[in-house]
């Protein structure tokens, strides 16, 4: 059977245990986490949407305006052809000359805007893509090496538990008892260093003399009067 000073060696497998669990979790939710990846699409698919809608609403105003044009050249050519005598049919096509004018540069001032917002919009679209693109090319880079770390993780931990359970069977049964116990009820720490001070390093603090002078002895197993830890002292690691 194992002594009481060799559960330290215990608690560092299962240190070691859980820390490759906790970054086995945290490689899967990197995995899973495509947030970043998803928000530069989604900003990219926003503004080619925009495109499609401001590209119909251009060539309409594209086609009013020449509508318009049309219109005031047929005008144009009526009333200066000599065509035109009667006084109140040159003042109507003067009223509508007026009025198309008015129309073509609102008209103009519109299509104008338009061009304005899609050539924006075509600037920050093109940003968003290069940044999409640049996001992408990272998170495969990332998942190749998350995917190929998880593996790792994966393939170590059983022979690390395998290793646990051989080693665990190695110590009586009320000595693990106790530091299994322990070891739920303090955060995954069932044995902690105690130094010539009779400094408990599990909960920092003093442990009494008399406790101390048991565990330099290592003949006893003696749980920390304050956290419930086994005691090891650590001088006899070779501390």
């Amino acid at each position: 059977m194992r002594s009481v000073n060799e559960l330290y060696e215990l608690q560092e497998l299962d240190w070691e245990i859980q820390r490759r669990d906790e970054e086995l979790s945290e490689v899967r939710a990197r995995l899973a986490d495509d947030s970043r990846r998803t928000q530069a699409y989604r900003r990219l698919a926003i503004l080619e949407r925009k495109l499609e809608a401001l590209g119909p609403a251009r060539r309409e105003s594209e086609r009013t305006v020449a509508a318009i044009e049309r219109r005031i050249s047929e005008i144009d050519s009526r009333m200066y052809s000599g065509m035109v005598t009667n006084p109140r049919e040159l003042e109507a096509y003067q009223e509508e000359r007026a009025s198309l004018a008015g129309n073509q540069a609102e008209e103009e001032d519109r299509l104008l805007e338009f061009m304005v917002e899609i050539e924006d919009t075509e600037e920050l679209r093109d940003g968003a893509r290069a940044e999409f693109e640049r996001v992408e090319e990272e998170r495969r880079g990332e998942v190749s090496e998350l995917g190929a770390r998880q593996g790792q993780l994966a393939a170590d931990l059983p022979d690390l538990q395998s290793r646990r359970r051989e080693m665990a069977a190695e110590f009586e049964p009320a000595l693990l008892g106790m530091y299994e116990n322990a070891r739920r009820t303090r955060g995954g720490q069932g044995a902690a260093l105690v130094d010539r001070r009779g400094l408990c390093h599990g909960c920092r603090l003093v442990i009494p003399n008399a406790e101390l002078a048991r565990v330099r002895s290592g003949d006893d197993i003696v749980p920390c009067s304050s956290c419930s830890r086994i005691l090891i002292y650590e001088i006899s690691l070779g501390a």
